[in-house]
């Protein structure tokens, strides 16, 4: 009768054991699932920008000046959750210094300007310029998770030493979806 006793809490025990290392297994690989997903969604998403931008780059930019991204009718729209550069193409035949300044940032709809300026982690760009197309980056933000549908404004000054132009680009934020804000 002891005997029988002992066998049946050795398969409890040997089943908690064996319970137990499936859960922490199960923990894990969701863990890895998860990353993997995560990291995934996020490099599609910036290589699809990254490819529009380009193109837009590639075929925008004919005549010699500065182009911004998000001016001319081209809005250009931005998930949220991240680090997201606005950059200007300048195409140039002569070596030529230029000063490129957010005049003014304005929030059209959505978050709040104040709360949008909080936003940029950097500004502005200066430096010389050699003949051919120059990317920059004029604007660094910092967008955080699951912010609302947002509508920018920026007013981007460029001066090349002659004269003084202004730029508007429109930049759309939106919330990068379900799938990632559940996932990630």
């Amino acid at each position: 009768m002891i005997n029988k006793k002992t066998g049946a809490m050795e398969m409890s025990i040997g089943t908690i054991v064996t319970i137990a290392l499936l859960m922490v297994v199960l923990v894990m690989g969701m863990y890895l699932i998860r990353t993997i997903m995560c990291s995934g969604i996020t490099l599609t998403e910036e290589i699809s920008e990254s490819v529009k931008n380009e193109v837009k780059g590639l075929f925008g930019v004919d005549n010699y000046g500065v182009r911004c991204m998000g001016e001319s009718g081209h809005e250009i729209t931005l998930g949220d959750g991240g680090r997201r550069q606005i950059v200007c193409i300048i195409n140039t035949d002569t070596q030529t210094d230029y000063k490129l300044r957010i005049k003014n940032i304005e929030s059209l709809r959505g978050v709040p300007t104040n709360t949008v300026r909080n936003w940029i982690l950097d500004e502005g760009w200066n430096g010389a310029v050699s003949p051919g197309q120059t990317t920059v980056t004029v604007l660094l933000l910092d967008i955080p998770k699951e912010v609302s549908d947002t509508n920018l404004k920026i007013e981007i000054e460029e001066d090349n030493g002659l004269n003084k132009k202004t730029h508007i680009s429109y930049i759309d934020i939106k919330h990068v979806g379900t799938l990632n804000s559940a996932i990630c």
